[in-house]
């Protein structure tokens, strides 16, 4: 046994620069590998805690508290769940998280949709008052009251959603940031050097793609257009349609080419990084098998060690990805009932009301739109970094 952890300790310092064998997988389960004795299956379990231990586990519990504020979740307790070949997350508990963050979506916009409600009728029936007794002005004043009175409601909840969402995503790249060295290790480990260097560097990039331009640019900008539409509709005559166009234009423009050239990135370096540690694996693992008396024992650590290293890995990122698929599922269904929402009111506002009023209530349920595709665009792009890893590499 001593010599089978003396062994193990090399290996794992073989690894860490790339070295290792071919693994040899037996049948239907993917995580042992073949002729897996009782001291090769103590190996196994003891490089699995070894590398366990060498994790960074506390800061991202407290990263992950701080991102699921509200919610119980232990990022080592899912780990661990499965590794043991569980599932984490169950199909009735997804459904019943569904409905309840629907339930809670609906209600949160509730107030809101009554007074939004009230107002278009309200300034339906005066407009059709103004109309029959007093002519053109006065219309034109009731309408301005019942605009503006919408305008400042409209406003002031989108402002507080955008807030909302710049709060997610900044839990989003910091839980990014924390998370990012402790599974360079266990790329490091199971898939080579050049793998974790692709992951550490694309990881990065992406971390300050969502930071400085779609957090700090897109975000201000879609709150820019909104309030521009908004007062775009307060006159007949349309005097700033092509600037709102060409605004909202260019925040979807941008944000489908921070996706598409970011994972395009990702897909090629995946393309490079296996093939350079898989010729080190091989030369360095054939040397070692050649050394008489303890080849086949090297041979014998280093298969165990690379499947918990893969184990490891792979489970790592799955905890983190459904961490990410938490943190962003309540934003989205909030979005997504409010733009939905608004859109419904603006269609049974447009024949009892002013035009510009059903087009106001149309705009920032399309600015709500707007938000949920950002909030989207970062969801992919930190779960497809994680997941082209694990399926490039596996």
């Amino acid at each position: 046994m001593k010599r089978k952890r003396s062994l193990f300790c090399i290996v794992i310092v073989f690894l860490m620069f790339g070295c290792g064998a071919e693994i040899i997988w037996a049948g239907n389960d993917p995580l042992i590998p073949v002729n897996v004795d009782e001291e090769e299956q103590e190996v196994f379990e003891d490089s699995k805690e070894s590398m366990l231990s060498g994790l960074d586990l506390d800061q991202l519990e407290e990263s992950v508290n701080q991102l699921l504020e509200g919610q119980e979740f232990s990022f080592r307790d899912t780990l661990e769940i499965l590794m043991g070949g569980e599932d984490a997350l169950s199909v009735s508990g997804i459904l019943g998280m569904a409905v309840k963050w629907i339930q809670n979506s609906i209600l949160a916009q509730k107030k809101l949709l009554v007074q939004l409600l009230v107002l278009v009728l309200f300034g339906g029936i005066l407009n059709s008052f103004a109309g029959a007794f007093a002519g053109e002005q006065l219309s034109e004043t009731s309408f301005f009251i019942v605009y503006l009175l919408l305008f400042a409601l409209l406003l002031k909840n989108f402002q507080s959603s955008g807030d909302n969402l710049r709060t997610t995503l900044e839990g989003l790249t910091g839980f990014m940031r924390v998370l990012t060295p402790s599974y360079y290790l266990a790329v490091a480990t199971s898939s080579g050097v050049s793998a974790a260097a692709m992951f550490y560097q694309m990881a990065l990039l992406v971390i300050w793609a969502v930071e400085k331009l779609l957090t700090a640019v897109l975000l201000p900008a879609i709150q820019i257009y909104i309030l521009m539409a908004l007062v775009n509709h307060l006159s007949k005559e349309e005097f700033l349609s092509h600037m709102t166009e060409l605004l909202e234009s260019g925040i979807e423009w941008t944000m489908k080419s921070a996706l598409g050239l970011l994972l395009g990135l990702q897909i090629i370096k995946s393309l490079i990084a296996p093939v350079l540690d898989q010729l080190r694996r091989t030369t360095i693992g054939k040397t070692a098998s050649a050394i008489p008396g303890v080849g086949s024992a090297i041979n014998a650590v280093t298969e165990m060690v690379i499947a918990s290293a893969v184990l490891i890995r792979n489970c790592f990122g799955v905890t983190a990805m459904i961490v990410m698929l938490l943190a962003g599922i309540a934003p989205v269904f909030h979005f997504l009932v409010a733009g939905l929402s608004l859109r419904i009111l603006a269609a049974i506002s447009q024949p009892i009301s002013d035009r510009r009023i059903a087009l106001c209530l149309a705009t920032v349920g399309k600015g709500y739109g707007l938000l949920l595709k950002l909030l989207l665009t970062v969801e992919v792009l930190f779960l497809l970094t994680i997941a082209i890893l694990a399926g490039t590499f596996s």
